[in-house]
């Protein structure tokens, strides 16, 4: 699949009330797909998966898309959507968030707090 990253009006909403809440991460941590997609990936609406990049990989929920064409994985931008893009502007301030290849797969695990992001990205455990 194609991974693309963009706004969503709730989004916008959550990051407006605050971006530390439980209606951020609600909203930003997911990745939405078609409904065709996600038969074939034997998934349903609120399950948990594992998305997979070359720049690396993170777990976020589920949801059926209402909109978009089969074979694209959509995930809003946020601190999930962070750690699966690469970080290389090419010269340009804005790294690519649009046409990234990416796996999409279930798993039994839950996504990470925006605490464990950060705690990532410092560099601890």
């Amino acid at each position: 699949m194609l991974l693309v990253t963009g706004r969503t009006v709730r989004q916008g909403v959550a990051s407006e009330i605050g971006k530390t809440g439980e209606e951020y991460s609600k909203n930003t941590a997911v990745v939405f797909l078609t409904r065709n997609d996600m038969e074939l990936c034997s998934l349903e609406s609120g399950d948990h998966v594992v998305l997979k990049t070359s720049f690396g990989s993170v777990v976020v929920r589920c949801e059926e898309g209402r909109w978009g064409r089969d074979g694209i994985a959509f995930i809003p931008y946020g601190p999930w959507a962070n750690l699966i893009c690469g970080s290389d502007t090419q010269g340009t301030g804005m790294p690519d968030y649009k046409g990234i290849e990416v796996t999409v797969e279930r798993t039994l695990e839950s996504p990470p707090t925006q605490e464990r992001i950060a705690r990532l990205l410092r560099g601890v455990q």
